[in-house]
């Protein structure tokens, strides 16, 4: 932390004395250093230079070494400090997202868990006891039933005993009507006197109708309380199986009884316990809660403060990040203009700047015209030992051939010329007899590259050649030197393109085919080079474009309307310099969300005024000695 205040102080305090610096340096060797140069005194490199006098001109230059090497150290920890708070910020982020999502599921187990708790105290048993209820009327007035056919059974029961009581008795009358005849019949048999026996016969004669009489009466008796008791009968075995289907139906209802009573109390200790449960889990759910929401308040209390830290060192009101590369995904370098030295260091210094952090080959696509320029862009990069980029030229791809010549430019010998040659550019002059000017030639590592044509001192044509000392281009110029009309030619010699001028304004762009027939004449550039792009295939899915925001081709790619914004990386030139357009830009334009700048000093503007927050990294940081310190370390 101490550390991070010695930054902090030495950016906010430009009148800071270097004593003070250099007391917080970590390295003793260095501090020892800086001491010695403060006091005039060179550092003893062996016994025989310590005797020796140093100039004040050495001592400047041995100030102005240790100050250099004090602006790496303080460049190199900035950027230390800034990726260290930044990753820091990012764990945070992580760890805030991880706690978020858990707090929420907690939230949702808690809403549910309340839901359950709730809706379980809200049962009862009412509807229970209510089918309880029903089924023990049902069951009393069953038995109610029961009670009323045993009282009918009883009835009929005894019913048919007084009528078996009654039959009997009517038998024995039967029994002895018919006994009584038998009698009669007996006294006659033994009756002797025949007057007598008449008298007795006539007599018997009507005891014997009389007996008939009530044989018969008493018969009609028998046969009626026979139909009496097996009415009765009828009767009892009606009610006995009444009785018996009373009796299943009440076995039934006190069954359903006991299995509603037992419903009844497992669905009161299932509640019991459930709500036990349920209040237990919600305990622990409030409890886990504010366990997480601490941790979270502690996330959030320490990203705040990792974010004003970041603010108050680099002096942002808003987060300013390096500009993050996928490795994953392929990145493709646009370029339309290669015309002067900024523009050719920036396209060099994108590549690196790619490639350095990426470990891996970029894509360069580009639509300008140079005879040599994939050569040109391996041989910048391998001094850096990097991976060659992959070249996709739009010339390159309209001047290849299945067919090349391979027969290189060469100077024929002609007697009447004079030729020179220039001491300082290794250039040809070629002159006739009369000492005018016939051409001039260029080389290249010793191959001819161009040949200027003159007439009366002026040039009015130049041939360009390729590496392979093939004819690649070809320039007209009018009497006033201007570019009138340049035309370009396949590796085979025929002529592909030809580009008219019209002042310093192309205006006609003319592409023929192997026959040299026109095949389009495009107005503009524009037209050109998207008709080219249609014959590129690029996985626009997984590619990221990186280019000038001021870029003919960036603009073409980036007003695809197929190709999502986060798959733009703008480089923004002269930041420093157009602040304010450059926040203008930021502020309209809230889809751009990375940003490359050419210098850190470009990186600095912007992190000092951005009114949002935005990833920025500056590509000739690490692939140059440009270094930039704080005010209090500036002569």
């Amino acid at each position: 932390m101490k550390l991070f205040n010695m930054l902090r102080k030495i950016d906010e305090k430009p009148d800071s004395k270097n004593e003070t610096v250099a007391d917080e340096l970590p390295d003793t060797q260095e501090k020892d250093q800086i001491t010695s140069t403060d006091n005039n005194t060179p550092a003893e490199t062996s016994d025989e230079s310590a005797n020796l006098p140093v100039s004040v001109k050495d001592q400047r230059l041995g100030i102005e070494d240790q100050m250099n090497e004090l602006s790496h150290q303080y460049t190199q920890l900035r950027n230390d400090l800034k990726t260290n708070l930044f990753t820091e910020k990012d764990d945070l982020e992580n760890k805030k997202g991880t706690l978020s999502n858990y707090l929420d599921t907690l939230n949702r187990d808690q809403s549910e868990t309340d839901e359950k708790l709730a809706d379980i105290k809200s049962q009862n048993d009412n509807a229970e006891k209510e089918k309880l209820a029903r089924v023990r009327a049902d069951q009393k007035e069953q038995e109610e039933f029961l009670a009323d056919y045993k009282k009918q059974k009883n009835t009929l029961t005894a019913k048919i005993e007084r009528n078996q009581q009654n039959l009997e008795e009517q038998q024995a009358d039967l029994a002895k009507n018919e006994q009584s005849e038998k009698d009669l019949s007996g006294s006659i048999k033994e009756e002797k006197d025949l007057q007598k026996m008449l008298v007795l016969m006539e007599d018997q004669k009507t005891s014997i109708n009389k007996l008939y009489d009530q044989r018969a009466d008493i018969q009609n008796n028998i046969d009626d309380i026979n139909a009496d008791i097996k009415k009765l009968n009828e009767e009892l075995d009606d009610v006995n199986a009444k009785i018996n289907q009373t009796n299943s139906a009440i076995n039934s209802l006190k069954g359903n009884a006991n299995q509603i009573e037992s419903k009844i109390k497992n669905d009161r200790n299932y509640r019991i316990e459930t709500t036990a449960s349920l209040e237990r889990h919600v305990q622990s759910l409030d409890e886990e809660h504010k366990k997480i929401e601490s941790e979270l308040s502690e996330v959030n209390n320490n990203k705040a403060y990792i974010e004003k830290y970041i603010k108050d060192v680099f002096h942002s009101a808003f987060l300013v990040r390096d500009v993050y590369l996928d490795k994953d995904k392929d990145y493709y370098v646009l370029a339309n203009s290669f015309d002067d030295n900024n523009q050719m260091s920036n396209l060099f210094d994108t590549i690196r700047f790619l490639e350095s952090k990426l470990q891996k080959s970029v894509t360069v696509i580009s639509t300008f015209y140079n005879e040599k320029l994939a050569e040109t862009i391996n041989s910048e990069i391998q001094t850096n030992h990097l991976e060659n980029p992959n070249v996709i030229n739009l010339f390159d791809q309209l001047q290849v051939s299945a067919n090349p010549t391979e027969q290189p430019v060469s100077i024929p010998e002609n007697d009447g010329w004079i030729t020179r040659t220039d001491v300082e550019t290794k250039d040809t002059l070629i002159y006739d007899q009369n000492n005018n000017l016939l051409m001039t030639v260029e080389y290249d590592n010793e191959k001819i590259n161009r040949i200027n044509y003159y007439k009366n001192e002026q040039i009015n044509k130049t041939n360009v050649y390729n590496i392979s000392g093939q004819l690649s281009s070809v320039q007209i110029f009018n009497k006033k030197q201007d570019l009138t009309e340049q035309s370009f030619y396949r590796t085979d010699g025929s002529i592909v393109l030809t580009v008219i001028f019209e002042g310093e304004k192309a205006n006609s762009y003319q592409l023929f085919d192997a026959n040299g027939l026109l095949e389009h004449d495009f107005n503009k550039k524009d037209e050109l080079i998207a008709w080219w792009l249609k014959s590129l295939t690029l996985d626009t899915s997984n590619g990221i474009f990186v280019g000038n925001n001021d870029d003919l081709l960036y603009k073409l790619i980036t007003n695809d309307n197929k190709i999502e914004n986060d798959k733009f990386i703008p480089l923004l030139t002269n930041a420093q310099k157009n602040i304010k357009e450059v926040i203008n830009l930021l502020t309209a334009n809230t889809n751009i969300l990375n940003i490359l700048v050419e210098h850190a000093e470009d990186l600095q503007a912007i992190e000092t005024s951005t009114t949002r927050d935005i990833s920025v990294s500056s590509i000739s940081h690490s692939s140059s000695n440009e270094l930039y310190l704080p005010d209090s370390l500036k002569i």
